[in-house]
Formats: C-alpha cells, structure tokens, sequence
C-alpha cells in the first residue's frame, strides 16, 4: 500500500483533532481551590509593629523598632472609617513596605495604607475601608463616642 498524500493529511488532521481534545480535557479538570486571601486585619498583622521602644530621636510609641521608624498621630486618621468610602480629600499613602512585607498577606484587591497611626484596608476599585487597625491608644474623639454609646 502506498501512502498517497490525502493519507498522510488525514492522518496529520485526525492527529491535531487528538491532541485539541487531550488539551481541553487537561484544562477542563478543576485544579484544588486554593484559600481566599483574607481580606481584614489579624492578630499577627498588630504583632508586626513595635510598640514603646527607643529611636535616635526619644521615644516612640508605636512603629518598626527594628527600623527607627515612629508613627506619630494624625489628626485626619479619625475620618477613616470602616464601611465607608476613603476620604476623597486624603491621599492614600501606602504603607511601609517592609511593615507590608511581614504582615499577612491580603487580598488583591486590597491596598494596604497608613495615615498617623491607623492602618486601612482599602478596596482598589471601590475606595472603600474594609477593615482599619489603630496602633496606638484609642484615639480622644473615639473615647468620648464609646463613653456615650455606653452610657
């Protein structure tokens, strides 16, 4: 039997339809569902930073000891709010990279931000807080409001 050249494009053709369905096969298997990033603030991301410790310039309350560097408070971190939008007239400053580096790591959508001592979770698309961590002690204005809410 000799091989004539619509043979040999048959074969070439049923070949090629072969390996597209062992291709769709592979990648219509479901790989593991890999665990949702999270998307607020753990007990280990508060672990990250330091607290009472001695820089070249005094004391600090709260910040990185390991790098010298001092949050110190701010009075537009009271308008960040958890469930609302970030404040249009701020500029969300992101935070420390190295303080990024050793805390949890969160959703994609999520950037991480600093302003004073409050850390929030802000959605990129949205602008929204999804979750604030305060490093410091609470804040005047927040005590006074949970002294009335509890009163």
């Amino acid at each position: 039997m000799r091989l004539s050249f619509h043979y040999i494009l048959a074969g070439l053709t049923g070949a090629a339809f072969a390996g597209g369905a062992v291709a769709l096969a592979a990648n219509s298997i479901s790989p593991q569902k890999t665990p949702s990033l999270p998307q607020n603030f753990t007990a280990a991301d508060e672990a990250v930073f330091s607290h009472d410790f001695r820089t070249a310039s005094g004391v600090c309350d709260v910040g990185l000891a390991e790098r010298d560097i001092c949050f110190d408070r701010s009075p537009l971190e009271t308008r960040i709010v958890k469930g609302e939008p970030f404040p249009q007239h701020m500029y969300p400053l992101s935070l420390e990279w190295r303080a990024k580096l050793a805390m949890t790591r969160k959703a994609t959508e999520l950037k991480t931000v600093r302003i004073g001592r409050t850390i929030a979770l802000v959605n990129r698309d949205t602008g929204m807080v999804a979750d604030t961590m305060y490093l410091g002690e609470q804040p005047q204005t927040e005590m006074v409001q949970t002294e009335r809410a509890a009163g």
